[in-house]
């Protein structure tokens, strides 16, 4: 059982659930070492996870992207009622899904095709649009972690889905930034940014047709990248088939360049999209967060981050030719 609790002072969410304290964890810091544990992700082990929930088969009818339910799951639909008490809190209605990104256990992302990318950008839509059926569904985060500082507790490549009966502070802060700005400026902030990364170059990493990838100007950690849809666009799930392609094709090669500059640094990929059934303005997009640096006391007293490398020096290096 987990629940969703308030603090009293500020309004902050934390998610307490112990479930996840049973997670296996059969990473290795050091890349070369690795565990020879048997993986529920692998091929021939579909037993070892909940039933299928999304499947994409190849030509000779083996899976190579699957997705399930998360067996260590941080929310589950139990119940939401509020919890008598002192503080604020309720039961942690809600979901957590799994999206294996491959068969093969030692593929990287960056190793993937662009169609196999493309194939997990298709399958988190899908299961965004099925879990966001939901009426008690508020927010539908969607991620990736790689490495062991970058939160991942499994080897074998994987994205996960975690749905809220509510809406986090950090995505309402941002939302609202979005309508203030809009207020003020008669414009989308994410469409001037667009405009404006595009005019100065500097912080320019790659472009294709439909999508732009930048060092955010207030990057708080280094080498740290934001995609966005040249087009605005409220909702991930309004993305199209030509989109998928032009989403996985300028994003594949950033990957790599992280796999290779780095020597495959752990990292966090979020994709940030509007509440589900709002209809306030908001440009969806994808972040990718390295996790080079480690936040420390200032970081967490003040939630100011200091950032060693400007993001015009990290496009230099990660600029795609």
């Amino acid at each position: 059982m987990s629940e969703v609790r308030y603090d009293i002072i500020t309004g902050k969410i934390a998610i307490i659930s112990t479930e996840r304290s049973k997670r296996p964890h059969d990473f290795k810091i050091v890349h070369a070492e690795k565990k020879n544990t048997l993986c529920p992700f692998c091929p021939g082990n579909e037993e070892l996870t909940p039933p299928t929930l999304i499947e994409y088969t190849d030509e000779d009818g083996m899976w190579k992207l699957r997705g399930f339910s998360n067996k260590f799951a941080a929310l589950n639909k139990d119940t939401n009622d509020v919890l008598n008490s002192f503080y604020n809190s309720e039961y942690g209605y809600g979901v957590a899904e799994i999206i294996v990104e491959s068969p093969d256990h030692d593929a990287t992302l960056g190793k993937l095709s662009i169609e196999q990318i493309k194939d997990i950008f298709s399958a988190l839509k899908e299961r965004y649009n099925k879990i966001s059926e939901d009426k008690k569904i508020k927010y539908v985060q969607m991620f990736k972690n790689f490495g062991a500082r970058g939160g991942a507790s499994l080897e074998h490549g994987h994205w996960q889905i975690i749905a809220t009966s509510f809406i986090p502070d950090f995505i309402e802060k941002e939302v609202m930034g979005t309508q203030n700005y809009v207020k003020q400026n008669g414009n989308c902030p994410y469409c001037d940014i667009i405009k404006h990364e595009q005019t100065e170059k500097i912080r320019l990493v790659s472009e294709n047709e439909d999508f732009i990838a930048i060092c955010p100007y207030a990057s708080q950690y280094a080498y740290e990248v934001m995609i966005l849809p040249k087009k605005h666009c409220e909702h991930f799930k309004d993305i199209d088939s030509k989109s998928l392609k032009s989403l996985a094709n300028i994003f594949k090669p950033i990957i790599e360049k992280y796999e290779d500059e780095f020597n495959m640094p752990p990292y966090n990929v979020v994709i940030s999209t509007l509440p589900v059934n709002d209809d306030r303005n908001y440009h969806w997009h994808m972040s990718i967060y390295p996790r080079l640096t480690i936040a420390a006391g200032f970081e967490l007293a003040t939630g100011v981050y200091i950032n060693p490398v400007s993001p015009e020096m990290a496009a230099s290096v990660l600029k795609i030719d």
